[in-house]
């Protein structure tokens, strides 16, 4: 198998900067965002107070681009953070102006130590990054705006805006309780249904790969559900019941995907129906599902159905509540205190240098222009920074075409208005698909942002189409120093961070391969969750370094079909390490292969030399797996060229 791709078949990196993520259109989302937004404008211009108004819409914007996963309680937590640490960062801005008007430098070395303190903060987790993304962009537009007193208006009306947006979120929320933990778990089972569906054929890999990740999200989505509500147990009962009955039915589906043959078409279709029944809210028909199980010659199906039944229908029986076996799970997995960093150190001091030298040329590109509110030239830097939303390199591009769209955008608009009615009605469609495009394409959420901003923010600074213009050499200037600053200089480091990723994926192999060798089944479940989870993260890192310029994107493509053959590995431990042959060695040899793998690939060194015979204690279907990974990763590729 070839390491990298044929010639005829080579990634074109620009090509897939252009490329739409398959996200599906939420008309709920939109109609959300478009309230947000349409609301507040409408009446501000009704009663004469359009400047306020704008303040009142630009508050609900962090609500529109926050997190919408998870159960509800956490979304809005995590949002009214986000909201609360853009309006202290937007009155910490009006703070430094105040002082850049009796000391210009210093206000700029204010800026600069804010934004890297709300960087650093960002590395401490999902939710800490989203919420000091917001702070960091109110921060610079309080900086750059000249508003009158009093002072406290503005974040007042910011902090209006945003938790109106919450409650708008609310009413759907209160009309379907639990949606998010019964879709979760629903999840599952429709998965288990794509892999019965894919059997046979190559989309079987990519549908185990979904199918483990459904599991992680449901057990996640339970149980931040049971630890932030105090009703609604016996609800949360039922679903953890539910995830909990998936388990048997995941190893017959497995056992039965492993045979590499396509399977009938009834056994999809009835674990379909079980999916569509919870999502529902119906009662499941465990019955007809094992019917269709037997009469398609499926036994163990059939079996692993029958033995689901009581937690599936309510009637259950087992020696623990649903949601201790799911805690119990989770209390294996290794915990990681909250206010500390998710990152390495040397990777949160590496980004903090990276993002505070790019602000520090932004700020000098600033004083030396000298054009018109160009404030926007560090707020487009740190929102392209943000290693969290993908590729630097690829965002910067996007962020440059969806500028000069969003520009010409805006432009016209402001050319043909002269009452703001079309200003009004051009923020509407463009609110509307603001989260959409933010989960599609970066350059497309560019270029609707843009626009919104400049209407939006229009009524507070008025100007010319001159300021159009302004906003485009800002957005372009924004893109250069990210790309000419935090990114080309530390390429060699970017490819690094691949091979990182790689052994970090095997060390979790290696944990898993032995402690699936126990009989500890909990840490063995967690071990599995930590190992997908680490060919997760190295998949989107992988697939981001594809867009990247070919010193990058030639080590990913190296290393992809290696990530490919690791997946197999994981798989093939599921399906036979806990039930493998005996052996005489203190962990699983498997175990002791993976973790010599991640060695050799970080420090270097031979290759692990497996004999040409099976070796004693791995199955045959995990020892073609741990060849062809060493293949993978440690043949030099056709053209001759090292990966180092």
């Amino acid at each position: 198998m070839p390491t990298t791709p044929e010639p005829g078949r080579r990634v074109a990196w620009i090509s897939r900067l252009a490329r739409l993520e398959p996200v599906a259109f939420s008309r709920w989302d939109a109609l959300h965002a478009a309230l947000s937004v349409a609301i507040p404008t409408v009446v501000g211009v009704a009663i004469g107070q359009g400047a306020n108004a704008s303040l009142f819409a630009l508050g609900a914007l962090p609500a529109i681009t926050g997190d919408r996963t998870g159960p509800y309680r956490a979304r809005a937590r995590s949002i009214l953070l986000t909201v609360a640490t853009g309006v202290a960062g937007f009155y910490a801005g009006m703070l430094i102006h105040n002082v850049g008007l009796q000391s210009h430098w210093l206000a700029h070395v204010l800026l600069q130590v804010a934004i890297l303190l709300l960087s650093f903060i960002g590395t401490f987790g999902n939710v800490a990054s989203a919420a000091t993304l917001q702070g960091a962009v109110y921060l610079i537009v309080g900086w750059g705006l000249a508003l009158p007193p009093p002072e406290w208006r503005a974040p007042l009306l910011l902090a209006a805006g945003g938790i109106f947006s919450v409650m708008l979120m609310a009413v759907h929320w209160l009309r379907h309780p639990g949606a998010a933990e019964r879709d979760a778990v629903a999840a599952i089972y429709q998965q288990l249904a794509n892999v019965l569906d894919a059997s046979g054929t190559p989309r079987v890999r990519l549908a185990r790969r979904s199918l483990e990740n459904a599991i992680a999200a449901a057990y996640d989505t339970l149980l931040t559900a049971s630890a932030s509500t105090t009703s609604g147990w016996d609800v949360l009962e039922r679903r953890a019941a539910q995830i909990l009955a998936a388990e048997p039915i995941t190893a017959a589906v497995i056992g039965l995907a492993q045979g590499g043959q396509p399977l009938p078409a009834p056994l999809g279709r009835a674990l379909y129906a079980m999916a569509r029944s919870i999502a529902g809210d119906r009662p499941v028909n465990v019955n007809a599902a094992a019917d269709a199980a037997t009469d398609n010659h499926a036994p163990t199906l059939a079996a692993a159905l029958h033995r689901a039944e009581p937690l599936l229908t309510g009637a259950v029986h087992a020696a623990e509540p649903p949601l201790v076996a799911l805690a119990r799970h989770q209390a294996r997995a290794p915990a990681h205190p909250r206010w500390m960093p998710k990152w390495p150190w040397p990777d949160v001091w590496r980004y903090l240098v990276r993002i505070g030298l790019c602000v520090l040329v932004a700020q000098i590109f600033i004083a030396v222009a000298e054009l018109p509110r160009s404030y926007w030239v560090p707020l487009i830097v740190v929102v392209i920074f943000k290693p969290n939303y993908g590729s630097v390199f690829a965002r910067a591009l996007q962020s440059g075409v969806g500028s000069i769209v969003g520009v010409a955008l805006s432009a016209a608009v402001v050319a043909i208005d002269r009452n703001g009615l079309v200003s009004f009605a051009a923020l509407i469609p463009l609110a509307a698909c603001l989260p959409w495009a933010l989960r599609r394409n970066y350059g497309l959420f560019s270029a609707l942002l843009l626009p919104i901003l400049m209407l939006v923010m229009g009524a507070l600074q008025p100007g010319s189409q001159d300021i159009a213009l302004a906003r485009f050499i800002d957005a372009v200037a924004a893109c250069g120093i990210v790309l000419l600053v935090g990114y080309l200089p530390w390429a060699k480091w970017e490819r690094r961070q691949l091979d990182e990723r790689v052994a970090i994926a095997l060390d979790a192999l290696g944990r898993y391969a032995a402690l699936a060798d126990t009989q500890d089944a909990d840490a063995a479940f967690a071990a599995r969750r930590a190992t997908y989870k680490a060919l997760d993260d190295a998949r989107v890192a992988l697939q981001r370094a594809l867009s990247e310029p070919p010193l990058v994107s030639r080590r990913a493509a190296r290393w992809w079909p290696a990530l490919v053959s690791l997946e197999r590995v994981a798989n093939a431990i599921t399906d036979t390490v806990p039930h493998g042959d005996d052996h005489d060695a203190a962990v699983h040899p498997a175990a002791a292969v993976l973790t010599h793998m991640a060695a050799v690939l970080r420090h270097g060194g031979p290759a692990p030399d497996l004999p040409a015979a099976p070796v004693p204690g791995i199955d045959r279907i995990l020892d073609e797996a741990l060849r062809e990974a060493i293949g993978l990763l440690f043949t030099p590729p056709a053209d001759g060229k090292t990966a180092s």
